[in-house]
C-alpha cells in the first residue's frame, strides 16, 4: 500500500498463538512520500542509520527493524541490551555497527536477517521477497525445509550451555519504549565503517522443535 510503519519493534508485536502474531500501533504509519526530519521517533536499536542520520523513513527502514526483531526471536537477546541507548549508540549505528549475535542460528535464517540489516537500504529485501523466502521453508520447498531442520537439530544438539537472556542484565540506560529522539543526539554522519565481528562470542541456540512440528501439522 506504499505505507511505512515507522515504529516497528518487538514491543509493537502481539502474539495470539505460538505461530500467529500481529503488528500493532500504527499511530505513526504514513505514506512513503511523507517524511519529517525534524521529528525522529522510535526505539534506537531498531532504527536504521538513514533514519538516525537524515530523518529518512522508507519501507526499507521497516525491513531493517524486522531484521532486529528476527535477532530477538532467534536468540532471546534484544539488540544492544547491555549498553546505553544514547548519542554514542546512534553515532556507532550510523558508522555501520551491527548487534552481536549471541549464538549460532540456522544459516538460512541468519542470511535473511543479515540482509535486512544491510547498510544500503536498496539492498535490503522487500516485504514480498521476505515472504517468498520464508514460505520456501514453511510451505513449498522440501529440500530447503529439510536443510533448515538439519541446521536446527545441529544447534539443539550443541546448545547445552547456552544461557538465554536475563532481563536483569539490561543496562539501566537501555530504553525499549518509543520516544522522540532529540536532534542534539543525531550525528552529522553517514559514513559506513565495516565492523570486525570475527571475535564475537557465539554459542549455539536451540529453536524449539515444537515450532517445526506445528508447521508440519499445519501443512
Amino acid at each position: 500500500m506504499g505505507l511505512m510503519h515507522k515504529d516497528f519493534h518487538s514491543g509493537n508485536i502481539v502474539n495470539q498463538t505460538l505461530t500467529e502474531c500481529y503488528i500493532t500501533d500504527f499511530g505513526l504509519c504514513k505514506p512513503i512520500t511523507e517524511n519529517n526530519p525534524e521529528k525522529i521517533y522510535g526505539v534506537i536499536p531498531y532504527m536504521a542509520h538513514e533514519i538516525l542520520s537524515r530523518g529518512e523513513y522508507t519501507k526499507a527502514s521497516d525491513i531493517y527493524s524486522f531484521g532486529m526483531v528476527m535477532l530477538e526471536v532467534l536468540t532471546s537477546y534484544p539488540p544492544y541490551y547491555n549498553i546505553p541507548h544514547n548519542e554514542n549508540l546512534v553515532n556507532e549505528i550510523c558508522k555501520g555497527l551491527k548487534p552481536e549475535i549471541k549464538c549460532e542460528i540456522p544459516q538460512f535464517l541468519k542470511e535473511i536477517m543479515e540482509k535486512c540489516w544491510n547498510f544500503e537500504s536498496l539492498d535490503r529485501p522487500t516485504a514480498a521477497e521476505l515472504e517468498t523466502q520464508l514460505q520456501k521453508y514453511v510451505f513449498y520447498n522440501y529440500e530447503i525445509r529439510k536443510q533448515v531442520e538439519n541446521q536446527i537439530q545441529a544447534a539443539n544438539k550443541s546448545n547445552k550451555n547456552f544461557i538465554q537472556y536475563d532481563p536483569n542484565e539490561m543496562h539501566p540506560e537501555a530504553i525499549y519504549t518509543s520516544r522522540l529522539i532529540s536532534k542534539l543526539t543525531i550525528p552529522k554522519c553517514d559514513t559506513f565503517t565495516e565492523y570486525d565481528t570475527s571475535n564475537s562470542r557465539q554459542q549455539l541456540f536451540s529453536i524449539p522443535n515444537i515450532i517445526v512440528e506445528d508447521k508440519e501439522n499445519e501443512t
